[in-house]
């Protein structure tokens, strides 16, 4: 069932509606306030009149049956009143009250669990409970339990806000300045999910922008293919999740399971999905507004132009840019020269431009500086100091004025920001000849550009060249898992193309004879034992082992160390492989988190992987393209390109090997805890890779 009786209800009913503070009146006064009340009812047995509007006893007793039912009354009243809602045929509700399954007590445990079988009896969307409510200014229907700034004639808006928190959610639909289609609270989110109200909001055509406050995925499969819908759309998602801390990554038995942390998870899908992240409450207003704003006319290329009026100005946009890996590159002397009429003689036509004080008020000499700017090809967005005072200012105004004219006579169809020096008033009038015109107002100067670099990496995110399939987690986090050996690692491996040592277990000094023989030196010999997972530390490895004497001497030394350093545990011979040749040490692995599946990482492999923690991660599966933009988010990616003097690795079978890992992680995800390749030791252009040493832990 859709959701338009819960978000675009056409009949609406008040139950619990009150004059004293609370949300009984709050929400009455918001609904009041709605652009069509004539179906607005108002339940309460103790009144017949509440704010000019008449009280009927109860909903059995109102004149119709209402689309949605809003619930402002007790925890223990809710599911009488809903099953009275759906007997008479409600088909939505909305749920104020808290003291249900949020608690953690038996006692609301049962009363949410209530609330949930009545609205799967009556097939009734039920919004909550333990929510702030919801307000659609599409429609303008306000059934939200605070106060907020909602103007029933302004007819702004785009950004779909869905939030986990009421309190969240009603402080950001209070900014004033931001363009709502719809603000839904989720509260509990058991029925009426956050997955589904993204699904609503990504198909809706009045909503250009969703901005997700998320403080966790009830279905990963459905969580990412809304993402992966929006970005087919190319709907920007903005997302701020809270609750990105460390311990929610488990511990491991292998390195990759500690390095692959839920906030990292997180992280990782929102790269796949093209997902715009912020990262406090200030960056989620600015970007989402910022979005909305834009109206799809996102930056062709990443490189900045920044224009300010004043020196200081100019110097701030410059660090800025750099701290935040900006472009502001040199233009053309033809631009310069443009530019260069329209300034005084003693500013310098440059990237970024102090266009200084004079300018002020100069409508046509701003506008010409635009269109010299609109001009070159270098630029993909230009950014102007504007500082917007509390009251209407002539000099604001009139740059505001020139701003807009440049881009509503087409004289610039390149996107441009406006950048105040610090987070401080947005007098309406003036912004609103910006956003007007197509040009977002944004906050503080390092906020907006910690935002531009997110905005200008969604501009160059490219879904086709993404493999989008959802997420999918399989619910075994808790379960037992046994590793495998590392040999039937190795062997399982080579089945997917990943190239590994020759290799054969011997049980025997005869039959570490008759293995070597057919192997070339230098041997290493390892305990083969799915129980010793840190051969080294209990002295059963044997490196560098040059011929056969050597080789009888380090087997039965391994034997004697397994039984002397690791008593109890279960072996079964000797692994004795060929020594690959050194190369440069990656780590490649996978971690089946949780909720969205495996997820491949990649990474300084050896003992350096522990150290640095230079690693990235990613979903699976994914393609070529993708396995070489994670290689290249590597801090030591230059190790791989030929650093002093070093030949260029074969990055191009290290990226295939990290495809076929993803692909393995993927299509074994029922049954494969996690994995690691480390070392994988890559060789120089065309020569491959070798995984020198594996693990595959499974339930």
């Amino acid at each position: 069932m859709s959701l338009k009786k819960l978000i675009s209800p056409e009949s609406i009913a008040i139950v619990g509606v009150s004059d004293k503070p609370g949300f009984g009146r709050s929400v009455c006064l918001n609904a009041l306030s709605s652009r069509d009340t004539g179906r607005l009812y108002f339940v309460n047995p103790k009144r017949e009149e509440l704010f000019g509007q008449k009280c009927y006893p109860s909903i059995s007793e109102l004149p119709e049956a209402v689309d949605c039912v809003v619930i402002a009354t007790a925890a223990h009243t809710v599911a009488g009143l809903l099953e009275e809602s759906g007997r008479l045929g409600a088909g939505a509700a909305i749920v104020f009250a808290s003291g249900f399954a949020e608690e953690g007590s038996d006692e609301g445990d049962r009363l949410e669990q209530e609330v949930i079988e009545t609205a799967r009896k009556y097939g009734m969307k039920v919004q909550g409970p333990n929510c702030f409510g919801m307000m659609n200014n599409v429609d303008k229907i306000n059934l939200w339990a605070g106060h907020t700034h909602w103007d029933p004639d302004d007819d702004a808006h785009g950004i779909a806000v869905i939030a986990q928190s009421g309190f969240v959610a009603a402080e950001i639909i209070n900014t004033g300045f931001m363009n709502i289609s719809y603000a839904i609270s989720t509260g509990n989110g058991n029925i009426v999910s956050l997955e589904e109200c993204m699904e609503y909001t990504v198909e809706d055509d009045n909503v250009s922008v969703v901005a997700l406050y998320l403080e966790g995925v009830r279905d990963a499969a459905r969580f990412t293919a809304a993402l992966g819908r929006a970005a087919e759309l190319r709907k920007p998602v903005v997302v701020m999740k809270a609750g990105r801390s460390e311990k929610g990554a488990i511990s491991a038995a292998s390195h990759t399971g500690s390095l692959a942390g839920s906030g990292k998870a997180y992280d990782s899908v929102f790269k796949k999905y093209g997902v715009i992240p912020a990262y406090n409450l200030e960056e989620f207003v600015c970007l989402s507004q910022t979005m909305s704003v834009l109206g799809g006319n996102f930056p062709e290329s990443p490189n900045l132009f920044a224009l300010s009026f004043s020196g200081g100005e100019t110097t701030l946009t410059a660090d800025l840019a750099e701290d935040f890996g900006l472009e502001l590159p040199d233009i053309s002397d033809a631009a310069k020269e443009e530019i260069q009429k329209y300034i005084p003689s003693f500013a310098a036509a440059k990237n970024p431009l102090d266009a200084t004080t004079a300018l002020f008020r100069d409508e046509e000499k701003t506008i010409g500086i635009l269109r010299a700017l609109q001009a070159e090809e270098s630029i993909g967005a230009i950014t102007i100091g504007t500082n917007v005072s509390q009251t209407e200012d002539a000099t604001t105004a009139a740059l505001c004025r020139a701003i807009a004219a440049a881009k509503e006579t087409d004289a610039v169809s390149k996107p441009i920001f406006a950048i105040p020096s610090f987070e401080g008033s947005r007098h309406q009038g003036s912004r609103r000849i910006l956003e007007d015109a197509g040009v977002p107002l944004m906050s503080s100067m390092a906020t907006s550009f910690g935002c531009l670099k997110r905005i200008t990496a969604f501009s160059g995110y490219d879904w086709k060249a993404r493999t989008l399939k959802p997420c999918v987690g399989n619910g075994k986090g808790g379960m037992e898992a046994k590793a495998l050996s590392e040999f039937d690692s190795k062997n399982e491996l080579k089945k997917y193309g990943i190239p590994v040592p020759a290799q054969a277990i011997v049980r025997s000094a005869g039959e570490l004879t008759e293995a070597a023989a057919g192997m070339k030196y230098p041997l290493a010999l390892k305990i083969n034992s799915d129980e010793i997972l840190h051969k080294t530390d209990a002295g059963c490895v044997a490196l560098n082992v040059k011929d056969a004497d050597e080789a009888k001497t380090a087997y039965l030394q391994i034997i004697e160390n397994a039984g002397k350093n690791a008593p109890g545990t279960r072996t079964d011979g000797v692994l004795v492989q060929e020594m690959a040749p050194a190369g440069v040490e990656i780590i490649i692995g996978a971690s089946n988190d949780a909720q969205f599946g495996p997820m491949v990482l990649v990474g300084l492999g050896g003992v350096f992987v522990e150290l640095f923690k230079d690693t990235a991660l990613y979903p699976a599966p994914l393609n070529s393209g993708e396995a070489l933009e994670l290689l290249k988010s590597l801090k030591g990616y230059r190790l791989l390109t030929g650093f002093r003097g070093s030949k260029p690795c074969d990055i191009q079978a290290l990226a295939d090997t990290i495809v076929r890992i993803g692909d393995y992680a993927y299509g074994h995800r029922d049954e494969v805890k996690e994995m690691d390749l480390n070392p994988v030791f890559v060789y120089p252009e065309g020569e491959g890779v070798c995984a020198v040493d594996a693990l595959i832990v499974k339930w």
